[in-house]
């Protein structure tokens, strides 16, 4: 159980997201692009060396990191703490309020290291060989930065704006968002006031060997968590006298039948979207194949074939990963009780309770019971929006040669709580990555490409410029 959220927040300006629209600027809405890119690289090294590793978190830290920014630029913001360190932090441009607000979304937590195994400090934000590497440099302080300085551009620029923009960190989302995004839209809903869209990480975008963008993704939706605790129970004793149904024989048993277990291929709507638009992408046989899904998933073999492919399979099946093991804390001693987690994600149609039920018909165990430790329903996101649509056109004019495809993460990110509200949430980045680096995330020597990355500054501001400026 979590311990009882405690909150504060710091009020830093009466006028509080009062900054008027500049309705009667003329404002040349073009970026000095070599200065803005060169404050994108300082910003982000700067941001890297913000250590917000969670556990513990501490992304008050990097809460107070925007506020002097924001600060300076004499935007109005305000910082709310969750818990104790877990800080949170919301700034917001007003525009005529004839359309919905847009909210940027960034999540200000990485997930830790294991320094012996990095080239580099990890925190340090060098640049080198033509990559910014730190861990966060993908995953995702570099959208966070993309986010804010888009917001401070279209500040100093006095872009009159049709719609707020809503800039928002948040905490907590490599462990779920509970002390982040969802308490925030529990606790602060006037942060999001007046939101129908959204913008996150999400749906990565690819690039061939040369870094040169093959396609930016989109993602409407995307797998959901069911993290699930088995707790295995039996007679305990001294272990020189083997118990056959021990605690930990019948989890063992139960876990071997989850790591045989073959889940049903399930192609939904969202799947089948997905895998069509990347088909033009693919080498054959697999662009024949995604180009209809439908008819390769009926051929006899299509299973074997997929799991050469485990990227697509995890998202035709609900997946179960084995992450942790805990029984006995001496080797002598037969324990009474022994714990399993599994980490599942579940495809879009289905729920919590469906699955729990379809792990205890294929562990058919008694002597087993199953907690549920983390679990959010579906949501999906038309993409008949206009959001969607200034994405394509951004993309299309800046990098006539590349795709926009639609994804469905076979992850989670903070999105659900958004989509929960009713409000258009897409994953999206603005930045091409080779498969070297994407593989990287979550891993040893994170790093962006400096180019991508500078590029995708531009292309960012002009679909946030395309959906939100007073045209």
């Amino acid at each position: 159980m979590r311990r009882q959220i405690s909150s504060c927040s710091i009020f830093v300006s009466l006028a509080l997201f009062a900054i008027a629209p500049a309705a009667q600027a003329q404002s040349p809405a073009s970026p000095d692009w070599p200065v803005l890119q060169h404050e994108a690289i300082e910003k982000l090294s700067d941001y890297v060396r913000v250590n917000t590793t969670n556990p513990p978190g501490n992304e008050i830290r990097a809460a107070d990191w925007y506020a002097k920014i924001f600060k300076a630029e004499g935007i109005p913001y305000e910082i709310a703490e969750s818990a104790p360190g877990r800080g949170n932090i919301v700034a917001r441009l007003k525009g005529s309020g004839t359309e919905p607000a847009i909210i940027l979304v960034n999540h200000m937590d990485v997930v830790p290291v294991s320094r012996s195994h990095w080239t580099v400090d990890p925190f340090a934000g060098i640049v080198r060989d033509g990559y910014l590497w730190g861990r966060g440099s993908i995953d995702m302080k570099s959208l966070g930065i993309v986010e804010l300085l888009t917001f401070l551009e279209l500040k100093r620029l006095n872009v009159p704006l049709r719609r707020d923009v809503i800039f928002l960190g948040t905490a907590d989302e490599e462990a779920g968002g509970i002390y982040g995004a969802g308490w925030v839209v529990k606790n602060r809903p006037q942060w999001i006031k007046g939101a129908g869209f959204m913008l996150t990480e999400g749906a990565g975008s690819l690039a061939d060997d040369s870094g040169k963008a093959i396609y930016f993704g989109v993602g409407p939706t995307e797998k959901t968590p069911a993290w699930l605790r088995l707790i295995a129970t039996g007679r305990s004793g001294h272990a020189s006298i083997p118990i056959p149904d021990s605690a930990p024989n019948h989890l063992i048993a139960a876990l071997d039948k989850l790591r045989q277990y073959r889940p049903p291929l399930e192609l939904t709507p969202p799947v089948e979207a997905m895998l069509k638009s990347h088909a033009p992408y693919e080498q054959e046989p697999w662009r024949t194949r995604l180009a209809d899904p439908q008819k390769f998933l009926a051929e006899p073999d299509a299973y074997d074939l997929l799991e050469k492919r485990p990227d697509i399979l995890a998202r035709l099946t609900n997946t179960i990963s084995i992450t942790s093991l805990q029984g006995s804390n001496k080797t002598n001693i037969i324990p009474s009780e022994a714990r399993a987690e599994l980490d599942c994600r579940l495809l879009p149609s289905w729920t919590i309770d469906r699955w729990v039920a379809q792990i205890g018909s294929i562990i058919n165990d008694p002597a087993i019971r199953i907690e549920v430790i983390l679990n959010f329903p579906p949501a999906v996101s038309s993409t008949d929006t206009p959001l969607f649509a200034s994405i394509e056109k951004a993309v299309h004019e800046l990098d006539p040669g590349a795709g926009v495809v639609q994804s469905v993460d076979a992850g989670f990110t903070d999105s659900h709580y958004f989509r929960d509200k009713g409000i258009v949430s897409y994953g999206f980045e603005p930045f091409a990555l080779m498969e070297e680096d994407d593989e990287r995330v979550h891993g040893d020597n994170e790093r962006i490409p400096v180019k991508n990355y500078t590029d995708g500054v531009h292309l960012f501001w002009n679909i946030v410029y395309d959906f939100a400026s007073a045209k």
